[in-house]
Order: C-alpha cells, then sequence, then structure tokens
C-alpha cells in the first residue's frame, strides 16, 4: 500500500493588531492588577496605619515610565524590534511576580521600578509599531481600538486582580503572567529591525509640531484618571463604596464606547471640531463633578469626563504618530508613554495635595488648567509677550 506524504500543517500567523493591542493591555496591569490589595500588602510588610509605602508601590511604574519614557523610547529604536518586544514583555512578566515574593517594601519598590522600565518599554515597540505597519485610515483604526482596549482592560484587570486578592496577597501578582503568552505570539511577528541603530538628529522628534498634542494628552489623562482616583472621597460618594464604583464604571465604560465609534464620528464633523467638543466635554465634567449634590449629577459628570478622554485619546495619538517616520517612531512612542503617564501622576499628586482642603478642590484645579491651556492657545495670535512666553513654555 502506497503512503501519501502528509502535507504539513501551516504556521499560523500572529494578528498584527491583535499583538499590539494585547501588549498595550498589559502594560495596563502595572498598577490595575495589584491596586485591589494594596491595603492587604501594607498590612503583610508591616506597615503602620498611616504608612504610604503601598500608594507608593501602586503609582511607582507611572512615575518611571513618566520620567524615562522618551529615553527608553529613543534606546528601544536601536534593537532588533521584534525581539526588543518580546524580551519586554518577558522582563513585565519576571518583574510583575516577582513583587509577589517581597519580603519587604525595599524589595517591592525595586520590582517596581523595574516593572515600570519594562512597560515603558512594551509601549514604546507598540506604540511604534503601530507606526511602522499600519497606513491611513488603519492605523487610525488601530489606534481608537487600542485606547479602548486598554481603557476596558483597566477595570478588567482590577476586578480580577480584587477577586484574586481574595487568595491572598501575592495572588494578583500572577497576572503578570498574562504577558507571557502576549510574547510568544509577538516572537512571530514580521518586523523590521533594527528601526534605526545610530542615536542622530533622524531620530530626534519634532517636538515643535507634537508639543502641544502631548500636552493634551497629559491634561486629558490627569482629567480622567481623577475620577478613580478622588470620587470615592466625594461627599456624596463617601460612604458609600458601591456608588463610587458606579461613578467609576460610568466615565471607564463611556469612554471605551467613544474610542471604539472615534472613527465614525470623524467621518461626520472635521477633527477640530470633535477635539473642541471633547475638551469642552471634559471641561464640564469636571465643573460638574466639582458642583454636583447627588448621584446622578456625578454619574453625568463622569459620562462627560468619559467622553471627552474617550475622543481626545485617539484623535491626539493619531495627530502625533502621524509626524512618525521609521527613525523617529520610537522617540515618539517614548514621549507618548510619558505623558499618558504624566497624567497619573499629576491626577494622583492633585488628589493628595489638594483635597485635603476640599475634596471637590481637584476638580475644580485640573478644570482651570484646562481650560486655560485652551484659551491661551486659541488666542495665540493676539497675546501679549508675557503670555506668549507663559503659552510656549507652559507647553
Amino acid at each position: 500500500m502506497s503512503t501519501q506524504e502528509l502535507a504539513p500543517l501551516p504556521r499560523l500567523a500572529p494578528s498584527r493588531r491583535g499583538v499590539i493591542w494585547a501588549a498595550s493591555a498589559c502594560a495596563v496591569m502595572s498598577g490595575a492588577a495589584i491596586a485591589p490589595a494594596i491595603p492587604a500588602i501594607e498590612a503583610a510588610l508591616g506597615a503602620s496605619q498611616a504608612s504610604v509605602w503601598g500608594r507608593v508601590a501602586l503609582v511607582l511604574p507611572a512615575f518611571v515610565i513618566m520620567c524615562a519614557g522618551p529615553w527608553i523610547g529613543r534606546r528601544t529604536a536601536q534593537v532588533d524590534q521584534r525581539m526588543g518586544f518580546v524580551i519586554a514583555l518577558c522582563a513585565m512578566a519576571a518583574m510583575g511576580v516577582a513583587g509577589g515574593f517581597a519580603q519587604n517594601f525595599g524589595w517591592l519598590l525595586a520590582t517596581r521600578i523595574g516593572l515600570g522600565l519594562a512597560t515603558a518599554a512594551t509601549l514604546c515597540f507598540a506604540t511604534a509599531a503601530i507606526a511602522a505597519l499600519f497606513e491611513g485610515e488603519t492605523r487610525g483604526h488601530v489606534i481608537s481600538r487600542q485606547a479602548a482596549i486598554n481603557t476596558f482592560g483597566g477595570v478588567g484587570f482590577v476586578l480580577v486582580g480584587g477577586l484574586l486578592a481574595q487568595l491572598g496577597w501575592q495572588v494578583p501578582f500572577l497576572l503578570y503572567l498574562l504577558t507571557l503568552p502576549v510574547a510568544f505570539f509577538a516572537a512571530g511577528l514580521d518586523w523590521r529591525a533594527p528601526a534605526s541603530p545610530q542615536l542622530d538628529a533622524t531620530t530626534r522628534p519634532p517636538m515643535q509640531a507634537i508639543r502641544l498634542p502631548l500636552v493634551t494628552v497629559g491634561l486629558a489623562m490627569t482629567a480622567f484618571y481623577l475620577v478613580p482616583v478622588q470620587a470615592p472621597f466625594v461627599p456624596v460618594l463617601v460612604e458609600t463604596p458601591a456608588l463610587s464604583g458606579l461613578v467609576i464604571a460610568c466615565a471607564t465604560l463611556v469612554s471605551g464606547l467613544v474610542s471604539l465609534r472615534i472613527g465614525a464620528l470623524l467621518q461626520t464633523v472635521s477633527g477640530p471640531v470633535a477635539q473642541a467638543a471633547a475638551i469642552i466635554a471634559v471641561v464640564l465634567g469636571l465643573l460638574e463633578f466639582g458642583l454636583a449634590a447627588s448621584v446622578p449629577a456625578l454619574l453625568l459628570a463622569a459620562a462627560l469626563i468619559g467622553a471627552g478622554f474617550g475622543a481626545l485619546l485617539p484623535m491626539t495619538v493619531r495627530q502625533i504618530m502621524t509626524h512618525s517616520t521609521p527613525a523617529t517612531a520610537n522617540a515618539i512612542a517614548g514621549l507618548i508613554a510619558s505623558a499618558l503617564y504624566a497624567g497619573q501622576v499629576a491626577a494622583s499628586a492633585l488628589a493628595l495635595i489638594l483635597s485635603y482642603g476640599n475634596p471637590r478642590l481637584p476638580f475644580y484645579a485640573t478644570a482651570l488648567g484646562l481650560g486655560l491651556a485652551a484659551f491661551l492657545w486659541t488666542n495665540r495670535a493676539n497675546l501679549r509677550p508675557w503670555a506668549q512666553w507663559l503659552r510656549e513654555n507652559a507647553a
């Protein structure tokens, strides 16, 4: 009997979009995965009731990304993009899980610094991949879906982290292992390497063109992140944690839905009009948060902030990426990551510093800052010399 040679099974090529989206979602885990376990971590590692070390550990990766993002962005352009992507994802898993073995806060903080560096590199590779592998409307689609998936992923990781924290404070750290399957599929990407072997003038991003959009990203993230960090302390919600969760979920859900539909929105209105409307929505939402005296009013405020942020983020990132080239994509990605996490750090700082006087004060201060920035930019042609200086140096 003759035997027929079996044809080899075709190798499944990983989806470029899927890998980028999954890697970006994993980056959200830097803080979300362990946020519900912070009180248990402080108790297990011997912190006093007044200790802030657990909260420092929570925000430390964001601070590292804010500071190191631009530097890491330029360095990631010098290495093999595919292998660098894989190594960064594996480092996220290693540093994340290592935190679960901490015996003291020194150990935990060291792993969180490592996690921040690995997360910054992952974000740089993922964002640079969008610029390298996609163009035109396809790139816009990938960016808008990325924003939506990150938003929904943050909620999902917090919920799962909270469930796992019931089993022990170390268990949520296992969530960081989810980056390993993403690394496996990233290893199969067909991606040019390296993007730019040398650091020179050609690898420097065009700061004049992208400075304002980067500031917009940071301010928008500050406004959006104020909702989860400060809403539970608003008088209407302070005694009912479930209602705080409802308000936070409202902002997150609306943000993700708007990001998903931003492409269709931009087909009916122009980009500048949509951007202006989004900024107005965020400012009104912040003011409403400060003035609201009922849960329905707070839900409306959260929806306005979520809608504005959900539109601003993909539109502004798309605007920034139009100025990228293969040589500058990684550096620009680092700047975007730095701006996003600077917003998170700023929101946490505002909530910590200003809320002692009035828990609503951080919302007023952010609304004032965002409104002033928009006013100065809109009227930049008519500004006096001192105001011109303020606008240029603030950006």
